[in-house]
């Protein structure tokens, strides 16, 4: 048998390690917290899943492939995974992200559909789209319960026989599998910085108190303001993100406190985009981080030294939809059904391939 080191249990790294272990490999999982920790890019409460990624199918495609995945794992289980309320995307232009996602999405054949402000108003209790030129929604689209979503895909991958494993692991450190898969997301950088460049980013994320009729409100997506979230979920609240950067961090260090001169964007927001919520009092909060590439490609290659070993990260906050698919793509690479993809490749990552709102600077 085949055996296989996963080196994190993040989204990535549990579907990866699930996935080999499905496939017969002797898998050993290693997490140096927890699954699901908060300090992890994958131990949030929520992910929004939508297909829409501009021009490039290739995330398209597995997004709405690992979104059947999810509702396959959801249903194995009995657990409540995804929420589908639908994802909207709010558009300035005719010619912006949402429209080649609706291209891209036509073409795909799956369902969208392209609103002006006023039939889009129908979506939420309170909505304010008079500087918009349309709504690109995605009905079939939602929302994930992200730290239950990873901690499942651990359980699921020990019933198959991954083994999880706590600690700490370097590359110092010898490894005795024939596969090494490093998923470590945000301290990717830290064990290899001379082979990859990834910058730690903090977000923070609020969650405004607002009554019952907005539940099963969609997601929404606001690419050029930028800024995130979806309506009332669990109890959580309405989630409302301003996607900006407010500097690197040390995910081991950094003390998850939200900065009031975001919450004061935060609300500033929510009184222009939704109306209702102008006074709504703000109920929770949670400081989470990207790992982003200078393009927002993921990364996913070989080591270029070390046989048998992958790099594998730079989710760049729009990775957790991908979960189970991304770990079929993983699978194949390593088993030799399939090359990585050119433009996960290590080295220079020069543009931007609009995947999501976020890119560095």
């Amino acid at each position: 048998m085949t055996s296989a080191t996963v080196v994190g249990a993040g989204v990535f790294g549990a579907s990866t390690a699930r996935e080999l272990a499905k496939r017969g490999w002797d898998v050993t999982l290693v997490e140096q917290y927890v699954p699901g920790t908060v300090r992890s890019g994958s131990g949030g409460d929520t992910r929004l899943l939508r297909a829409a990624h501009g021009g490039v199918g290739w995330y398209t495609d597995l997004a709405w492939h690992s979104r059947r995945l999810w509702l396959e794992l959801e249903e194995e289980h009995g657990t409540r995974l995804f929420e589908p309320v639908g994802v909207a995307w709010f558009a300035y232009r005719d010619d912006g992200f949402e429209a080649d996602s609706r291209a891209t999405l036509e073409a795909a054949g799956i369902p969208c559909e392209w609103l002006d402000p006023d039939e889009a108003s129908r979506l939420y209790p309170s909505f304010g789209g008079d500087d918009l030129h349309a709504v690109l929604f995605e009905p079939e689209a939602g929302v994930l319960h992200a730290r239950r979503a990873t901690q499942l895909l651990v359980t699921d991958g020990e019933r198959y026989g991954v083994r999880l494993q706590p600690g700490r692991v370097t590359p110092a450190d010898a490894a005795t599998s024939d596969v090494v898969v490093w998923a470590c997301g945000a301290w990717l950088p830290q064990l290899f910085p001379d082979h990859l460049d990834l910058q730690i980013a903090r977000r923070d994320v609020y969650f405004f108190g607002a009554d019952a009729g907005w539940q099963g409100t969609p997601g929404f997506c606001d690419y050029d303001a930028p800024f995130y979230g979806h309506g009332e979920i669990g109890g959580l609240g309405v989630k409302i993100a301003p996607d900006t950067s407010s500097g690197e961090i040390d995910p081991d260090r950094l003390e998850r406190l939200p900065l009031e001169r975001l919450a004061a964007d935060a609300r500033a927001y929510a009184a222009r985009r939704f109306p209702a919520l102008a006074d709504a009092p703000i109920i929770g909060s949670r400081v989470c981080q990207y790992e982003l590439t200078g393009d927002t490609h993921f990364l996913f290659a070989r080591h270029p030294e070390r046989v048998g070993w992958w790099l594998l990260g730079g989710g760049s906050g729009h990775g957790f939809k991908h979960g189970p698919g991304l770990g079929e793509y993983v699978a194949d690479c390593v088993e030799g059904l399939r090359q990585p993809e050119p433009f996960h490749a290590l080295g220079p990552r020069t543009g931007n391939a609009g995947l999501r709102t976020a890119v560095r600077g």
